[in-house]
């Protein structure tokens, strides 16, 4: 299934709509950038947070912990993965893109501000995670955003929406961001978006990437996040910068050499799926001992083999098993 690629106008073909949600959008992050600027002490109480405690007793508290694992890494390295190899490579790679992309924001605003998270009894935090802004809560908005503009399906903006309401509020249920932490994430998040689609429109009008050459690309694929890597703070960029790196030069290549249909029996998905998962997690947990994320370069190559896998690595297993067949070209 093709879809268009990101151009204006994003939200609705009626232009008034169109400048409303525009507006609607920049308002919401303008009005939450103000209450943090206005208001930044009661943002950051935890009154608020550990009276949201009392909301995780049993069955709710799972709810909430399977909501707040729609914005886990873990589920969108199996997403994303899932959309390349089953559903549709081009969206399923730029709306990694923009995952990766806008996580590396949100983890260097982190570094800048250094702001803790609320301490709650019971609630534990991983050591050097900082709060501010609500990392959940920003790529959910990224994310989910840009695959809404790409579907243009309005059941799809229904789960969307939702998605970052609920991904944002779970965040504060189980005690891990305050209120301004959350407020950070919409402020922050909704600019990244219209950045994204900006930038993918001016891509598209111009045709900037058909105009460079594939080895310029593949060096550029690499040569850029190794770059930023030197440059940037933190422990988390080597591994986020290392899976783009890796899915970059790989989906390069399948582009050109390999062109993989996503389309394919229903079981051949379920084992593609089931191997391509598999493998995944072998590289990305089974190889932390032999290249551990202490070690910036060694996280780097693991992080930047997982994305390999996942966008030439897994398609040439499934085109060598016979599990997918090549694309016919018109």
């Amino acid at each position: 299934m093709d879809f268009p690629p990101v151009r204006k106008p994003y939200f609705s073909e009626d232009l008034k709509r169109e400048t409303f949600w525009v507006k609607f959008l920049l308002g919401f992050a303008f009005i939450s950038a103000a209450i943090l600027v206005l208001s930044w002490p009661v943002t950051r109480s935890v009154e608020l947070i550990a009276f949201l405690q009392n909301w995780r007793v049993g069955p709710v508290e799972y709810l909430f912990r399977a909501i707040t694992f729609l914005g886990d890494d873990e589920f969108y390295m199996v997403f994303f993965s899932v959309l390349i190899w089953c559903y549709n490579k081009t969206l399923g790679f730029w709306g990694a893109f923009v995952l990766l992309s806008s996580a590396t924001g949100s983890n260097l605003i982190k570094d800048v501000t250094l702001l803790e998270r609320p301490s709650i009894e019971g609630v534990t935090h991983p050591e050097g995670s900082y709060a501010f802004p609500s990392g959940h809560t920003l790529t959910a908005v990224t994310v989910w955003g840009y695959l809404g503009v790409r579907l243009k399906s309005k059941a799809f903006w229904i789960w969307a929406i939702a998605a970052m309401v609920l991904v944002a509020f779970s965040r504060m249920v189980l005690g891990y961001h305050f209120l301004g932490d959350i407020l950070g994430g919409f402020a922050f998040g909704i600019p990244f978006l219209l950045f994204f689609l900006w930038l993918s429109n001016l891509f598209y009008e111009k045709g900037l990437l058909d105009k460079f050459a594939t080895p310029l690309l593949l060096v550029l694929s690499v040569t850029i996040p190794v770059f930023l890597v030197a440059v940037l703070p933190g422990s988390d960029p080597p591994k986020i910068l290392g899976y783009l790196a890796g899915a970059s030069f790989g989906y390069i290549i399948e582009k050109e050499k390999l062109r993989l249909s996503v389309q394919s029996h229903l079981m051949f998905q379920f084992i593609k799926v089931l191997v391509g998962v598999v493998v995944l997690f072998g590289i990305i947990v089974g190889l932390g001992d032999l290249l551990p994320s202490a070690d910036t370069a060694l996280g780097f190559i693991r992080y930047t083999l997982g994305g390999l896998w996942v966008t030439l690595g897994a398609p040439y297993l499934f085109s060598s098993l016979g599990l997918s067949r090549r694309e016919v070209l018109k």
